[in-house]
């Protein structure tokens, strides 16, 4: 069995190469058309706030301290016969900033005189197709 023109051209259509691979030969062929940039790439973690408190029975203690650092802050207060211990922890934002190196792909436009070169192949092909296509019918019109 001889396979159809058809399926021959699907077959080479399918087996034909993704974009992704053809950059990847691009640029392995040009490396010049890589470029080395830096993305700077900002995150924020936040630390919440925690808050904790404790009762102690105790008689000693007859005011209330105060212990503050950076964000900690420790209240002692006595009430009656009952020591109230109070911890507070603030929250907090963190931004750390990273640089990733990162390469661009340099995009070249090309000027009128290199479109119209590229185009003459299909410009030639156009007209030898008229042209075969005027003889055909002035073929079949003076016979």
């Amino acid at each position: 069995m001889k396979p159809s023109p058809t399926i021959l051209l699907i077959l080479i259509i399918a087996s034909s190469c993704s974009p992704s691979q053809r950059l990847s030969r691009l640029l392995s062929y040009h490396p010049e058309l890589k470029i080395p940039d830096t993305l700077m790439i900002s995150d924020t973690i936040t630390i919440p706030r925690v808050e904790t408190d404790t009762l102690i029975h105790l008689d000693s203690i007859r005011d209330t301290i105060i212990l503050q650092k950076e964000r900690i802050e420790i209240t002692i207060s006595r009430i009656h016969d009952t020591l109230y211990i109070r911890g507070k922890c603030k929250a907090d934002t963190i931004i750390v900033n990273r640089l990733v190196p990162v390469e661009k792909i340099k995009v070249v436009k090309q000027d009128k005189i290199d479109n119209l070169i590229t185009k003459i192949p299909w410009i030639i092909s156009g007209l030898i197709g008229i042209l075969v296509f005027a003889m055909v019918i002035a073929l079949k019109f003076f016979r």
